[in-house]
């Protein structure tokens, strides 16, 4: 079994579990749409919390949430991406919670495969969710990525639609999604190739804003990233991993 196969069959799992159901919060979290791509935009970091991945432990304790986040948020990033989800990725719905009521955009990272995934973001008070193109591009969810973004226009949800081949990109453009992230990691192997960003930007035309996701460790790539066309980049790895991650998300904002 790939890996992305894993991924979708464990968040089935989590909803037919019940994991998503939630209650919900008051406040939404700003939107990335008023700065992304923008003169105002604060930032070209959007910071990732997550503990763990298929290929990584970050070497942090989810218990450390707290203190974690308030030393990211200090940094002052773009916005935030916090996993929800509990058993690969050692998120928690409930991360998502506490980091949209600290001013900024939050994007809930998961694996979506069902609808009450999306209604579990908006309940929370991410402003943003993701959603996966190669999930439709290799047919292991049924219809098209359209019908997810519907799900979360309807809910005030801006979309982050993650592509990492043309195939997907071409598929991507059709749709209302509010931005691109372009994915250099191949979530079937899971190997990284940071020249995906590039090459998939000077082959299309670029109609929204697009976010460069993965493997990105240094300010240099991240420069790259932006020179090829990204408006911002996504970095959780090489931040969660750091003895500080708080300096090294302000190394990778300012050099």
């Amino acid at each position: 079994m790939d890996e992305l196969r894993r991924l979708v069959e464990n968040a089935r799992a989590l909803v037919a579990e019940g994991y998503y159901r939630t209650s919900e919060r008051p406040e939404r979290s700003p939107s990335f749409m008023d700065v992304l791509g923008t003169p105002d935009q604060p930032s070209d970091i959007i910071a990732e919390i997550k503990f763990a991945s298929p290929t990584r432990e970050s070497g942090k304790s989810s218990e450390d949430f707290d203190r974690l986040l308030d030393r990211i948020v200090a940094a002052r990033p773009l916005g935030l991406s916090v996993l929800a989800e509990p058993r690969i990725f050692r998120g928690d719905i409930g991360f998502v919670r506490k980091a949209a009521g600290r001013g900024l955009p939050v994007l809930m990272k998961d694996v979506v495969v069902d609808p009450v995934q999306v209604e579990a973001a908006a309940a929370v008070g991410a402003s943003a969710v993701l959603f996966i193109q190669t999930l439709f591009t290799r047919g292991l969810l049924e219809g098209s990525s359209q019908t997810l973004i519907d799900e979360a226009h309807d809910r005030d949800l801006d979309v982050v639609l993650e592509v990492h081949s043309a195939q997907d990109w071409e598929a991507a453009t059709g749709t209302d999604a509010d931005v691109l992230g372009i994915n250099n990691r191949d979530l079937g192997t899971m190997r990284v190739d940071l020249s995906t960003t590039s090459s998939l930007l000077a082959a299309h035309p670029k109609d929204r804003p697009v976010i460069a996701m993965s493997g990105v460790e240094t300010r240099a790539q991240v420069e790259a990233m932006l020179r090829a066309g990204a408006d911002a980049v996504l970095v959780g790895a090489s931040i969660m991993g750091a003895e500080d991650p708080a300096r090294k998300l302000e190394e990778l904002a300012h050099g």
